[in-house]
């Protein structure tokens, strides 16, 4: 299939989700007549601007986790498709530049209790946004307990051994973004790493549009 048929897919897609989750006429986290979100509640995101290895755009509270829970549990699209242009947003201020975009892969019961992966959904904006490769290479290979249910050290064993690589063909000696959504320990995202480094990955920036107090 051809990369311009599938990005007019990807658009028939997004106006199916248009049409059947129709946008608001008002601010996704106020009153304010605005698709979208405020730029009012905009300015009161509170970016990350500790250094890390992984970059966060903004922590989880107010607007910022606002958008998340709508996003992730009553399927606002919106909400997602703006997530998306701050990790945009993120990857431009850094002046990132990469070959291909992978996601963290969500358990199936996730996937079959929310009907989506969201941090695919994400990883599809910015490659439609940025022009960039996107590959579902990373996969789920075994049953794990909730990560938010455990202490840090036990997140750290407990993820281990979970995922797997379905092919390197679209890592080896590439630059590679990781993305996801809200970053705690970096338990998860720290072990995918380790898995892309061992397929040949030339290096990997991680992304997250949030970033837990935890």
């Amino acid at each position: 299939m051809g990369k311009g048929l599938i990005k007019l897919l990807r658009e028939i897609i997004d106006e199916l989700l248009d049409i059947i989750y129709p946008p608001k006429n008002k601010c996704i986290t106020c009153d304010n007549e605005v698709i979208g979100v405020c730029p009012i509640c905009k300015s009161k995101i509170m970016r990350v601007k500790e250094e890390s290895k992984i970059l966060s755009y903004g922590y989880y509270s107010g607007v910022m986790k606002k958008l998340i829970l709508e996003f992730k549990y009553n399927k606002n699209f919106l909400a997602g498709n703006i997530l998306a242009d701050y990790l945009c947003e993120l990857i431009n201020e850094n002046n990132i530049d990469v070959d291909a975009i992978l996601f963290i892969p969500s358990s199936k019961k996730a996937l079959k209790d929310r009907g989506f992966n969201q941090c695919e959904f994400m990883a599809q904006k910015i490659s439609r946004t940025l022009n960039i490769p996107i590959y579902s290479d990373i996969i789920k290979v075994k049953n794990i307990k909730e990560q938010k249910t455990l202490s840090k050290e036990d997140r750290f064993k407990n993820i281990e051994g979970a995922f797997g690589i379905k092919s390197n063909k679209n890592i080896k000696d590439k630059n590679i973004i990781l993305i996801d959504d809200v970053i705690t320990t970096g338990a998860t995202l720290l072990e995918c790493e380790k898995l892309l480094k061992k397929s040949g990955a030339n290096s990997i920036k991680i992304l997250t549009v949030a970033k837990s107090y935890i």
